[in-house]
């Protein structure tokens, strides 16, 4: 019986195609953009939740105050871990970490042939560090493998890069030696597995932590500064976080100065939070996703869905017209309407497996554009044993959402006027509910097209906003030695295309992931007053080559070995009280040391314009002049002067590793995020439109054949083809319009909500409203328009021959 019930379930998907055929698009769409919006939900907040100590583990953030207001740190003083460990017995771990840090590195093989690498994810790490995460060790013994400072243990695709052929097995690299920075000599102790995708704690080498202090005292004991070291410590199960933070509070004043111990505050987050929280971000080098961001992707999967659902119940129950008779009969002949609901039931359950069969194909395209598309994060997503468990669940969520209240409005059908044929769908409660189905999607529709075009014009005024320095065909190399910078210099200056060269430690705006911090004071002033501001370093050619306008006294005459003079911006200036005028020749105090002002520069964008422009200072201090910019002038033959750019590079800097890049692609990558966001809603808004059109489409097709007749008749009394049209159109207009009654008003709230992230920013006008709705009323006539101008123009004779 079952397999006869399926038989018939099959002969009626195959008998109403063009249903068969709408329903498994839609369907499949919904599913596969809901499961994909899993997968990128559940990757994104399982970030660390993968180490044995992670509900117990908590990550040492900062709260340092300033004058200006409080800033946010997930990075700690050095020092920190090793006093928290000395001096309370009962946290059972603690651990620190040094970077993520780029470095360069050199090896010799066996018939003495030299290669250089660059890596940017080496971290110094304590020996505590393999107790408290998670590490596969693959060789060497965890215990000693990071108790000698000169040692180093590697990943296995990192030893793969570095040995090749000459790795036979994983105990082979052991004993090898790298050279670090031309200078110290590392002997590998330990391999280890490639750290999970999903961590913030990415590394591709381990080097002990007590190397780090040994090169970098200055650093490693400076209790005021905070530099790029992390703390983590793991509790006691049951032991109160919040307890501990009181304790620390009142300890800190043991090793901080007074005034450092009123302006710095610690606090303890746990670690399987760090990924999605934007008051601390992730960590060095790690990016963030924002809670925010997951709950709307949650929802915005849920919504397709929906959409996709409303298109099922509301072609399932226009077939209900066409399959009158079939009810009329079946009930005739004895069949109950439990069996009836049944049948249908097995109907929508197969249509419903085979958009599953269609979406799992489909998901796994899905995530490996979206692993391409957002490569710049590094994401991984992949398909495993619970993306079939969650097919599973939408398949029953769509059952019960979809499937019942098709399933009942048929199998209520009256026998008498099913086979008379007077069964129109004309029930109020059913029109009603089609109706509001219809509003809902069309509302959904135009939420997401507004989006897009309010996301699009912000984009498009991020891309055209004057930044306030030039950015056009600037080519950045990393200087890894920082010396013969002249001789370097004139090299370039040789070849016509190359128009200007400057050094410093950044672009006006920093293209790089990190950048210099300082406070600002007056010499008089106490340390706890100081003002939070960028520093850069500069060459003389700085302010020229980038068009920097210089307000007030002069541009920098050298480059120093010591620090003595800065230039300033106006936002600078302004919290000082000073007319640019009036700083000429004042004198500053930084943390780096004293200065004089010698040049007021006007305000440009260092911050991406997400955020506000900072206080800015720029100094001529030899050893912050680590980056080559470099002005091409030659558009044309712009392969061959990047050609000329790396031979001059490597006969310059032979021991040194050549990379360059873009200026105008390194400040893109500052709105990696907003891309993110405006290819979700043109996606978003591409797929949704996608569903409603074949939605529209199936039901256009039922009342078209239930209008037959009617059309006939009004051709005969003279209807025109246009009137025609507009009898299919009209109510569909009503309900766009009252759908973009409902959209509008949320679009504004979302989207002004959006908009407050960003300090430059576009206003919400009338036009993009408007635009939405045309758009949307232009999709809904073109996909309208083929049914109603067929149904117009056929022969009219056709459809009264059997009145």
């Amino acid at each position: 019986m079952a397999l006869h019930s399926l038989t018939l379930a099959w002969r009626n998907l195959v008998r109403h195609k063009s249903f068969t055929i709408i329903n498994v698009l839609g369907l499949s769409i919904g599913i596969t953009c809901c499961l994909s919006l899993l997968v990128f939900v559940q990757y994104e907040t399982s970030f660390d939740a993968y180490h044995k100590h992670a509900s117990q583990t908590y990550r040492v953030v900062e709260d340092f105050k300033n004058p200006e207001g409080t800033l946010h740190w997930n990075t700690t003083a050095y020092p920190l871990a090793e006093a928290l460990r000395n001096d309370f017995q009962e946290i059972p771990l603690v651990t620190q970490t040094a970077g993520p840090l780029h470095r360069l590195f050199k090896i010799e093989d066996a018939q003495g042939n030299v290669s250089r690498y660059e890596e940017d994810r080496v971290m110094m790490v304590d020996p505590f560090y393999p107790k408290v995460f998670d590490i596969a060790w693959l060789a060497g013994n965890p215990e000693t493998a990071l108790l000698q400072p000169n040692s180093a243990v590697l990943t296995e695709t990192l030893a793969r890069k570095f040995f090749g052929d000459a790795m036979k097995s994983h105990e082979s690299v052991l004993g090898k030696h790298i050279l670090l920075e031309n200078k110290d000599e590392l002997t590998v102790t330990g391999l280890v597995a490639d750290a999970p995708m999903n961590s913030n704690l990415r590394y591709t080498m381990l080097i002990p932590y007590a190397f780090f202090k040994v090169n970098n005292p200055y650093f490693s004991g400076n209790w005021s500064g905070n530099y790029q070291g992390t703390t983590f410590v793991v509790l006691q199960p049951g032991q109160s976080a919040a307890a501990l933070e009181t304790r620390i509070a009142a300890w800190k004043k043991k090793y901080l100065k007074p005034e450092d111990d009123k302006r710095i505050s610690y606090a303890l987050q746990p670690l399987t939070e760090a990924h999605n929280d934007e008051l601390y971000g992730a960590g060095p080098q790690g990016y963030t996703m924002p809670q925010k961001f997951i709950f709307a992707a949650t929802g915005i999967g849920f919504f397709i869905l929906l959409i996709a659902c409303v298109n099922f119940i509301n072609l399932a129950t226009a077939l209900a017209a066409n399959r009158a008779k079939e009810v009329g009969i079946r009930k005739v002949l004895g069949s109950s309407r439990f069996g009836l609901v049944k049948q249908f039931l097995r109907e929508h359950s197969l249509l419903i497996v085979l958009s599953l069969l269609v979406s799992l194909a489909l998901t796994q395209g899905v995530l490996r554009y979206l692993n391409t598309a957002l490569a710049i994060i590094d994401l991984k997503l992949a398909m495993d044993a619970n993306v079939l468990l969650w097919a599973l669940g939408i398949g029953v969520v769509v059952m019960l959402l979809a499937c019942f209240y098709p399933a009942l409005v048929m199998s209520a059908l009256r026998p008498i006027e099913a086979l008379k044929s007077k069964f129109s769908g004309r029930d109020s409660r059913g029109l009603s509910l089609r109706r509001s189905l219809i509003v809902f999607q069309f509302a959904i529709v135009q939420l997401f097209i507004i989006a897009t075009i309010v996301a699009a014009t912000q984009m498009d005024y991020f891309r055209q906003k004057d930044l306030g320095f030039s950015k056009d065909a600037v080519l950045i190399t990393y200087i890894h030695n920082g010396k013969d910078h002249e001789t370097f210099r004139q090299r370039l200056l040789s070849n016509p295309a190359v128009a200007d060269v400057t050094f410093s430690s950044s672009s006006p705006m920093a293209s790089y992931d990190y950048r210099y911090g300082t406070s600002y004071r007056l010499p008089a002033q106490p340390v706890e007053e100081g003002k939070e501001a960028e520093m850069k370093g500069a060459d003389a050619n700085y302010l020229s080559f980038y068009n920097l306008q210089l307000l007030a006294g002069r541009n920098f005459t050298k480059v120093e070995e010591n620090l003595s003079e800065f230039i300033v911006n106006e936002t600078l200036l302004k919290g000082l009280g000073w007319t640019p005028e009036e700083a000429v020749g004042r004198r500053l105090t930084i943390n780096e040391g004293e200065g004089t002002v010698v040049g007021v520069v006007k305000d440009f964008h260092n911050e991406s314009l997400q955020e506000a422009i900072t206080p800015c200072l720029l100094i001529n201090w030899q050893p912050f002049l680590e980056f080559t910019s470099i002005k091409v002038s030659d558009q044309a033959n712009l392969a061959e002067t990047v050609s000329f750019v790396e031979r001059t590079w490597k006969s310059t800097y032979p021991e040194g590793i050549y990379s360059y890049e873009f200026l105008d692609d390194a400040l893109a990558r500052k709105y990696a995020l907003q891309q993110l966001v405006f290819q979700g809603f043109t996606s978003f808004a591409g797929l949704t439109i996608c569903i409603g059109c074949l939605g529209l489409y199936g039901l256009l097709s039922f009342i078209a054949i239930r209008k037959t007749k009617e059309v006939g008749i009004r051709k005969v009394l003279g209807a025109s083809v246009r009137q025609i049209v507009m009898l299919f159109s009209r109510e569909f207009i009503v309900l766009l319009l009252v759908a973009f009654a409902v959209a509008a008003p949320l679009a504004a709230w979302l989207m002004e909500h959006w908009l407050q992230d960003f300090a430059y920013r576009i206003s919400l006008s009338w036009w993009m409203f408007v635009l939405g709705a045309v758009v949307t009323l232009a999709i809904m006539l073109f996909t309208i328009g083929y049914k109603s101008v067929r149904a117009g123009m056929a022969n009219p004779v056709d459809a009264l021959r059997n009145e």
